[in-house]
């Protein structure tokens, strides 16, 4: 799996020393309930990269702009475009869904102030507030309910696109704001959380400090959804 670790621009380069020298420092205030479930393995939340990656320039933010083609129905309370491919046929269904995409957000909000230093206003006042305007989420129409490997509940899964054969709850693109996730949302707030290492800091790693290792131990949650037979609710607030 290639990664790609080059910054957006000289701007983001210095965004991206400011942001992981408070990391490394230690300035990290996300912690980790106990009653979080395992984390998950390779197979359960992956990330992909293009293979055609080009450089993200600072001057073309268009590549970061939250789709607006039919496809997106759904726009959470926050701003974030939603593809939800049909699996939400409810308007109960779809509102549920919203507002918890929104909670796994706060969550990986509140996990990156802990990591910004008090005084970055740009990105604790500016980048970090946008994120949710430019992120774009899809939800998986190809799962099917299989064995987890760490877990060995049922959950909903669909095909990796990086390891043929093996399946994933989550998956990000690492050259746009991009998210893909079982209607169950299970494995979320970790990929989310890798997108937002990539818009405030230019690049992504897999450094202990990179936001998806970082926030790893984040909740799940239950809403208003019939995930059954999947298990992978057991131990969601």
């Amino acid at each position: 799996m290639k990664l790609y670790c080059k910054p957006a621009s000289a701007a983001a380069f210095a965004r991206a020393a400011v942001f992981f020298a408070a990391a490394a420092a230690g300035a990290i205030g996300c912690a980790i309930p106990s009653s979080a479930p395992a984390a998950a393995s390779a197979a359960d939340s992956t990330r992909h990269a293009s293979q055609n990656a080009a450089p993200i320039e600072s001057a073309s933010r268009g590549i970061y702009l939250a789709p607006s083609g039919a496809g997106y129905d759904l726009i959470t309370p926050d701003g974030i475009h939603v593809k939800t491919n049909g699996q939400y046929p409810a308007e109960a269904e779809r509102k549920a869904a919203a507002e918890t995409i929104d909670r796994y957000w706060h969550d990986v909000r509140t996990c990156a102030l802990g990591v910004i230093l008090a005084s970055d206003a740009e990105l604790r006042d500016k980048l970090l507030p946008e994120f949710p305007l430019h992120l774009s989420i899809e939800v998986a129409n190809d799962w099917r309910v299989v064995e987890g490997p760490v877990t060995h509940r049922r959950q909903q899964a669909f095909p990796s696109l990086s390891k043929p054969g093996a399946w994933s709850t989550a998956s990000r693109e690492e050259d746009a704001l991009y998210v893909k996730v079982v209607p169950e949302l299970n494995g979320l707030s970790r990929q989310m959380a890798g997108e937002l290492n990539l818009w405030l800091g230019g690049n992504t790693n897999n450094l202990p400090t990179e936001l998806s290792n970082v926030c790893a131990g984040l909740p799940c949650y239950r809403f208003g959804y019939n995930n059954s037979p999947s298990q992978a609710w057991a131990d969601c607030h």
